[in-house]
């Protein structure tokens, strides 16, 4: 399967898988920004949905494949099935 194949939702839960996919691998968003030149909130902006236009969605691919996809697919999966919990919770 390749990164094309799943299609991550832009936002919070998306952000905050690739950060913590990053940290899962020793490494940092902001460092693999700085690496790679590019400037962090045009990242997060990536990340969050904020820049859909051809650069952003590649710099969003880039993002992706650099955290690793499988192992970000997993992190996304579990933070989704986090907040559907609360949420479940939520209106109980």
């Amino acid at each position: 399967m390749s990164p094309n194949d799943f299609e991550f939702q832009p936002g919070a839960i998306l952000h905050d898988a690739i950060v913590g996919t990053f940290r899962a691998h020793g490494r940092s968003f902001d460092a693999w920004c700085k690496e790679n030149d590019v400037l962090p909130s045009n990242a997060r902006n990536a990340t969050f949905g904020q820049s859909r236009g051809p650069k952003g969605r590649e710099l969003l691919a880039r993002l992706i494949e650099a955290a690793g996809p499988e192992f970000l697919r997993m992190a996304y999966a579990k933070r989704i099935a986090e907040y559907a919990d609360t949420v479940k919770k939520g209106a109980a």
